[in-house]
C-alpha cells in the first residue's frame, strides 16, 4: 500500500465526533491563561459536562458561564473541590498548578492542567507520590500536539512505519508577545517557570511521542532576554538539545518574537526525520500561501505528498482522556509521559546557559 492510500485509510478510521456514553462532569478552578477555554471546549465536545467555574476574576468566569448552559458560578475554590464533579481543570498561574493538583487528588478527583504543569522538580516528585496513592489521572494538555490535527496525523503515520525509524525531531515554537495583554505573573520567572519549562514542554512531548523514546538527557540548553530589558530575568528566547534513551535526538527553539505581519500568533513547525523519509508540519498556517491550519508534507523512498489535514482528524485526545478516567486505562497519554516531559523541560530550564548578548560586534 502506498503512502497516499495508507493516509487515506487512517482518515477513514477516524471518527471526529466520538462522545463518551457514560456521564462525566468536570469543574474549573483558575483561568489565568486562556488555554482553559480550549480545554473546556475539547472536554465538552467529547461528551463531558461543565459544572462549577471559579476564578477570582469574575469577568473571566463570566465567559465560561455564558458559553455553557450547565456551568454554575462557584464562590470559592473550596466549593469546587467539594462538589460532585469527576475532574477539575485549570489554567491557574503555573507555579500554583502542582499545589492545586495535590488538593484535587486528595479530594478523589482527576486533575487536568494547562502546560506548564510544574515549575520545579520537587513539584513533580510530590505529584508522583500523590499519584501512587490514587487511581485518578494527573493530566497536562500539551496542546501543540494534542490540539493540532496535523500533529496527531503525524503520530499515526509514524506508528504505521511510513518513514522508518525516527532518529531526530526538530521543533520551533515562536509566539507573539502582545505584552500589553499579559498579567504581571507572566513576566516573573518564579511564577511562570521560564521559557523552556513553559513553551518547550510542547516540543519535548512531541519528541518522546514521535521518536518512541521513554526518557532523555538534556545535552545543552540556552536562554536569553534579547529585546525586553525592562523585564529583567524574564526570557524571550530559549533552545535545547536532547538525546533520547533510544539514540534519537531533538533540537528545539522557542521565542516571543512573532512579528505583527504574521496573521496568527506563531509559525509553529515540526520536522520528523526517519530512516526512510521525513515529515514536516506547518501547524498554524503555510506562510505566504494560506492562513488555513494544519499542513503536512511527507517524503518517503517512493514519493512526496502534501496533505491538507484541517477538519479531518479532530482532537481525539479529549475523548480518550475521558475514557481513561472512566475505565482506569492509560491510552490517551501515559502518566509517566506526563511527568517525564515536565522533568525534561524543567531540567533544560535549570541548566540553561544564560546568553548576555553580542560582544565586539561592529
Amino acid at each position: 500500500m502506498g503512502v497516499r492510500e495508507t493516509i487515506d485509510e487512517i482518515f477513514q478510521s477516524i471518527d471526529t465526533n466520538r462522545q463518551i456514553r457514560e456521564p462525566f462532569s468536570f469543574s474549573v478552578i483558575g483561568m489565568d491563561h486562556p488555554h482553559i477555554f480550549g480545554m473546556v471546549e475539547g472536554l465538552c465536545q467529547a461528551g463531558a459536562t461543565l459544572h462549577h467555574v471559579y476564578d477570582r476574576d469574575k469577568e473571566k468566569q463570566k465567559r465560561l458561564l455564558e458559553a455553557y448552559s450547565t456551568a454554575i458560578a462557584a464562590e470559592s475554590a473550596e466549593q469546587v473541590l467539594e462538589d460532585s464533579s469527576d475532574m477539575i481543570a485549570t489554567s491557574i498561574i503555573p507555579a500554583q498548578r502542582a499545589r492545586l493538583g495535590l488538593q484535587v487528588l486528595a479530594h478523589d478527583k482527576h486533575f487536568f492542567s494547562a502546560k506548564a504543569g510544574f515549575t520545579t522538580k520537587e513539584q513533580v516528585q510530590q505529584a508522583r507520590v500523590a499519584k501512587k496513592a490514587t487511581n485518578k489521572k494527573w493530566s497536562i494538555f500539551f496542546g501543540e500536539r494534542l490540539g493540532v490535527e496535523s500533529a496527531m496525523l503525524a503520530q499515526y503515520i509514524v506508528e504505521r512505519g511510513l518513514i522508518g525509524k525516527v532518529f531526530q525531531v526538530t521543533g520551533s515554537g515562536p509566539h507573539r508577545l502582545k505584552k500589553e495583554t499579559r498579567e504581571a505573573w507572566f513576566f516573573d520567572p518564579v511564577q511562570n517557570g521560564g521559557i523552556l519549562t513553559d513553551i518547550a514542554s510542547h516540543q519535548m512531548d512531541q519528541f518522546l511521542i514521535y521518536s518512541g523514546a521513554t526518557d532523555a538527557k538534556v545535552l545543552h540548553s540556552k536562554t536569553a532576554n534579547y529585546q525586553h530589558p525592562e523585564y529583567g530575568n524574564w526570557e524571550d528566547f530559549g533552545d535545547a538539545t536532547l538525546l533520547g534513551n533510544n539514540g534519537a535526538t531533538q533540537y528545539v527553539r522557542v521565542d516571543w518574537f512573532t512579528p505583527d505581519g504574521l496573521p496568527t500568533w506563531g509559525d509553529g513547525r515540526t520536522v520528523i526525520f526517519g530512516t526512510d523519509g521525513y515529515i514536516e508540519l506547518r501547524k498554524y498556517l503555510d506562510v505566504g500561501r494560506t492562513t488555513e491550519r494544519d499542513h503536512l508534507y511527507i517524503v518517503t523512498q517512493s514519493e512526496e505528498l502534501y496533505v491538507p489535514v484541517s477538519g479531518r482528524v479532530g482532537k481525539p485526545y479529549f475523548y480518550e482522556l475521558l475514557i481513561d478516567c472512566q475505565n482506569g486505562t492509560d491510552h490517551a497519554m501515559t502518566q509517566e509521559h506526563v511527568f517525564k516531559v515536565s522533568e525534561l523541560a524543567i531540567e533544560a530550564q535549570e541548566q540553561a546557559v544564560r546568553l548576555k548578548g553580542w560582544e565586539g560586534s561592529t
